[in-house]
């Protein structure tokens, strides 16, 4: 008989009773013949005890609870352990090392969650030892008391974890056991001063837990008790303080900010002056259109103010150049260091940094091309303007248009391109 049909036959012995009775000794059902050839087909050893069927616990093939609470009580869960759980009207059956809900294989982690627990409370207890630079990661267990104390000089100084005789009850739909596989990992470090900072994460971070749940929370942080010492340990290495790094970088992008916000005001003015500028040129125009000497000069300081906007356009577009280039390589000089490589999660500040400058580069360089080009055309439109009422014929008009429309898309690759500009973006 294999073993699920025998679990399942067990399970339907049990439950085919009216009030059955598991004890740790025996199990008692109705007897009926039913149950006697059921009992037979097992090969479970009966007796009749006041007309109650008794099934001979040392006979069965697999160890029964008759509840999940009674089961979280065990021990002890190795490789060969061979379990029938009656959770009301619910089986939950484990046998070579695989957990059954109801005779069908799924995903459910109650047994090896427990089994966790065990192992967890295990490595702790072997852990009490003094290694061999008078370390002691755990520094005191006491089985009897079902109390376990690590204490530290720095951090929060004392963490005291209690438990009671039976396990929590953990959520049977998460993997408590690759956690903890993680967390085993750190003992087998080639470098054990990753267990003083594992010690430091564990205290800091179980210290925040209820005192009456803290062993259950510790067991369900573990990944963030492991991420935490070695990211800890990983600054130690790299001899870099992740706060002070983020506090100097944060100085960096108030400095980048600052610089990115001085050339946007600058801009903001040319931009706001722009109208104001063409109106009272318009405005000029028709004052003096019968001055042909007041519309050449006014001709002339429209030309001479067009090229010298751009002239500060292409600083700016520097500026804007040099500030990029400048903040790349500190971006780039502070991730080449091997933290961040084995720490990829504590990059993610500094690329929202750089991703926000970055778009602050571009939209300011956004606006230097479009500026440009508004004020340039607007320009060609109003010394057409003034060129037709000097009485220039239209033929000419339309070859003078051309010829600075040709001149300004000339000028544009002197004030908005350079090889700056490339080398910038890293």
């Amino acid at each position: 008989m294999s073993k699920i049909l025998y679990h399942t036959t067990l399970f339907a012995l049990i439950k085919d009773s009216t009030n059955p009775l598991i004890d740790a000794s025996f199990i008692e059902i109705d007897n009926n013949l039913d149950a006697v050839q059921k009992a037979k087909e097992l090969s479970i050893n009966i007796e009749i005890v006041q007309n109650r069927l008794r099934l001979i616990p040392n006979s069965i093939q697999t160890k029964i609870f008759d509840s999940i609470d009674s089961f979280l009580s065990i021990k002890e869960i190795t490789d060969n352990s061979n379990f029938l759980i009656i959770d009301n009207e619910n089986a939950i059956s484990f046998f070579d090392k695989t957990t059954f809900v109801n005779f069908e294989r799924k995903e459910n982690y109650l047994i090896s969650n427990q089994q966790a627990f065990l192992e967890f409370l295990s490595i702790l207890k072997q852990h009490e030892i003094e290694t061999d630079d008078a370390f002691h990661f755990v520094d005191s267990y006491n089985k009897d008391l079902r109390k376990i104390s690590f204490v530290s000089l720095s951090d929060k100084g004392r963490l005291t974890i209690t438990y009671e005789l039976k396990a929590p009850l953990f959520d049977p739909n998460r993997n408590l056991k690759k956690q903890l596989e993680r967390f085993k990992a750190c003992f087998d470090n080639e470098n054990k001063s990753l267990l003083k900072f594992l010690k430091s994460a564990t205290i800091s971070i179980a210290s925040n837990f209820p005192a009456e749940q803290r062993l259950q929370m510790l067991i369900e942080s573990l990944d963030k008790v492991v991420e935490r010492a070695r990211i800890n340990f990983e600054v130690y290495l790299n001899n870099l303080s992740i706060d002070k790094i983020r506090k100097d970088y944060d100085e960096v992008k108030s400095k980048y900010f600052n610089s990115l916000s001085d050339i946007l005001s600058k801009l903001s003015n040319k931009i706001i002056a722009l109208p104001i500028g063409i109106s009272a040129t318009l405005f000029a125009v028709d004052k003096i259109k019968d001055s042909c000497f007041f519309l050449l000069f006014l001709l002339g300081a429209t030309l001479v103010t067009s090229i010298y906007i751009c002239l500060l356009l292409r600083i700016h577009l520097k500026d804007l150049n040099y500030i990029s280039k400048i903040f790349h390589y500190d971006y780039n000089t502070l991730l080449a260091n091997n933290f961040f490589s084995k720490c990829p999660d504590e990059k993610n500040l500094f690329e929202e940094i750089k991703k926000r400058i970055t778009e602050r580069i571009t939209f300011l360089k956004t606006i230097i091309e479009s500026y440009y080009w508004i004020m340039n055309v607007a320009n060609i439109v109003i010394s057409i303007f003034i060129l037709g009422k000097l009485g220039v014929i239209e033929n000419r008009l339309i070859l003078i248009t051309i010829g600075l429309i040709f001149s300004i898309i000339l000028f544009r690759n002197y004030i908005l391109n350079n090889e700056e500009e490339q080398k910038s973006i890293a």
